[in-house]
């Protein structure tokens, strides 16, 4: 007989979307296909129950840099579901997977319309970011330590980098 896996109705908000960077390296924008790269980073204020989700993206040709985008999204738990993912053993806090990667698909998804709004701001050709499964970078729980907040650490938590390839546009 197969066991029972309990479902638990995980309840947050996005708080805020924030471009953290948006630099124009190009004197002249270059024709043809360019390379992404990307990072995604989560951190977390475990006192405040805020989780953030850091994306970075790198637009190159032929190896040099001529855009770099940066968003952050922050969600806000609510208290009961905080709670829900403590384990008190371990003395942390555990992101499902399936959780951590809708997050991350907001955090793309809000990037997305940034690089569009700012493209056309800067007068640079429309740029897009490919689309993209979260499921395939984020395989795995995020588990968040209790980290006391430092005067000199303002993000607060850990932060937890994960590389993966966007693809090419």
């Amino acid at each position: 007989m197969a066991q029972q896996q309990k479902q638990i109705q995980i309840q947050f908000r996005l708080m805020d979307v924030k471009q953290l960077q948006f630099v124009n390296l190009a004197n002249e924008w270059p024709e043809g296909e360019m390379q992404i790269n990307n990072q995604l980073q989560f951190n977390c204020d475990t006192d405040k129950r805020i989780v953030r989700c850091n994306a970075n993206f790198e637009y190159k040709k032929n190896d040099i840099t001529q855009l770099i985008l940066g968003v952050q999204t922050v969600f806000e738990f609510t208290r009961e579901s905080w709670s829900s993912l403590y384990q008190l053993n371990e003395d942390q806090w555990v992101l499902p997977a399936g959780l951590v990667q809708h997050m991350a698909d907001i955090t793309i998804g809000s990037a997305r319309g940034i690089l569009a709004v700012r493209s056309e701001e800067a007068g640079i050709p429309k740029q897009i970011l490919p689309l993209v499964n979260p499921g395939q970078m984020l395989r795995n729980n995020i588990a968040f330590k209790r980290v006391p907040q430092q005067p000199n650490n303002p993000s607060g938590g850990n932060p937890i980098p994960l590389d993966g390839t966007l693809g090419n546009a």
